[in-house]
């Protein structure tokens, strides 16, 4: 792989020895995938990291680059999510990133500052990197957290993958008549896509029929946290909407698809029905969640409909808000209509409450349900995002996908349709 004479340099050890360990890698993971040459990378989002449970020797190997003088080259923004014992606010601090108040989920909504159309970025987290390809048209790769961190020291990436314009043009058409009536459905349309292409990472699907002029910006959001929930999509195009598919000639680069599906209310309902309920009690809902949390739109709707009323005092009802849009529901006096009809405020306040009463350290958990909600006793669980339904399947409990709307519903009611 080519090397410019200051990549060189980092390579050597001229510009310090953490940076030399991290071009290193990035060297390695260059040749690994036939890359050409590095791209300078217009910003970094450490989103993600190591895991806080087990952080193995990837968290050491960072604290170590720091420790050995090395510096984010580019401006890097790190979500709260990234945070264990060693890599701190303080850390990430040091090494010159921008600590943003993002939350645990680390979506786009979090970002306050985002890249334009055909600059190269490295994210740390498949929601973030399918948004960027896909929405922006900033051009990502999914790299591992090690991978990610790397980049950021040396201001570079190794260009392969999606940094490459013909990797980026369609393969599969995604012929979409199904109705999409709220996010819930853009979230199971995401879903069925990932199940359909499972690892197929380079067959870039494009959807076409959807009617954008409807859409909003929240749906396109958990749009894209689906859709590399089951296999590896990490970008896609929308035809009228991505900047590299204003028609459908310009997203297959005048190609024919290798492939074309139809997604309709069939196929949509065929996810319903995959997260279907077979118990009339559910014991925990959820709005917002792993993948995206909820956001003020969707704060409203349920505030509204929950005003002067509580729900069932047997069930557990948590809205997960990041920090920006908790503040503004504060401010507007949601958070407190939710709380008087009996609605936690994020999962950590559960946790808090019931690991107490079972003698469990909630720290056990990293305030994620993904790992959780078994241990804390809840066996049916009902979310609003398809990708949650998938993540929390490996608790062996039953997860049931519904619209906000009604989830308040069963709250209030008390059970499920079977």
């Amino acid at each position: 792989m080519y090397l410019t004479k200051e990549e060189e340099r980092m390579l050597s050890g001229e510009e310090g020895e953490g940076t030399r360990k991290a071009m290193e890698l990035l060297v390695t993971l260059g040749d690994t995938f036939d890359a050409e040459c590095m791209v300078p990378i217009k910003m970094a989002y450490l989103v993600k990291g190591p895991s806080v449970l087990r952080p193995g020797r990837l968290e050491q190997w960072l604290r170590n680059l720091g420790d050995q003088g090395a510096k984010f080259r580019c401006p890097t923004y790190a979500a709260q999510s990234v945070q264990t014992v060693l890599l701190n606010d303080e850390f990430h601090t040091k090494m010159g990133a921008i600590v943003s108040p993002g939350g645990v989920s680390g979506h786009p909504r979090n970002a306050f500052v985002l890249p334009l159309f055909g600059q190269n970025i490295v994210a740390d987290g498949t929601a973030v990197v399918t948004y960027m390809n896909t929405f922006i048209g900033a051009r990502a790769n999914t790299l591992d957290p090690a991978a990610t961190y790397a980049s950021a020291i040396c201001g570079r990436t190794p260009k392969f993958g999606y940094l490459l314009p013909e990797n980026r043009r369609g393969k599969v058409l995604v012929n979409v008549t199904a109705k999409l009536e709220n996010e819930t459905d853009w979230s199971a349309l995401g879903y069925y896509v990932s199940r359909y292409l499972g690892t197929r990472y380079w067959d870039v699907p494009v959807f076409h029929g959807i009617n954008v002029e409807a859409a909003t910006h929240d749906e396109f959001v958990t749009f894209c946290s689906a859709l590399p929930a089951y296999g590896a999509v990490v970008h896609c195009l929308i035809v009228g909407l991505s900047p590299e598919a204003r028609t459908l000639e310009e997203a297959f680069g005048g190609e024919k698809p290798k492939e074309t599906i139809t997604v309709g209310q069939d196929e949509l309902k065929w996810v319903y029905d995959l997260f279907s309920p077979t118990s009339k009690k559910p014991d925990l809902i959820m709005i917002g969640g792993f993948g995206v949390d909820a956001p003020i739109e969707t704060v409203h709707k349920i505030a509204n409909m929950l005003k002067g009323k509580k729900v069932a005092q047997d069930i557990v009802v948590t809205v997960e808000l990041n920090p920006v849009v908790r503040a503004a529901a504060e401010a507007s006096g949601l958070t407190e209509i939710l709380r008087a009809a009996g609605v936690k405020i994020g999962w950590q306040e559960v946790v808090r409450e019931l690991a107490e009463k079972k003698g469990l350290r909630p720290e056990e958990f990293s305030f994620s349900i993904v790992n959780g909600a078994k241990r804390l006793g809840f066996n049916t669980l009902v979310f609003t995002d398809a990708k949650m339904c998938h993540y929390i399947g490996n608790q062996e409990v039953e997860a049931i996908l519904l619209p906000p709307e009604k989830c308040v519903e069963v709250a209030l009611k008390g059970s499920l349709e079977v």
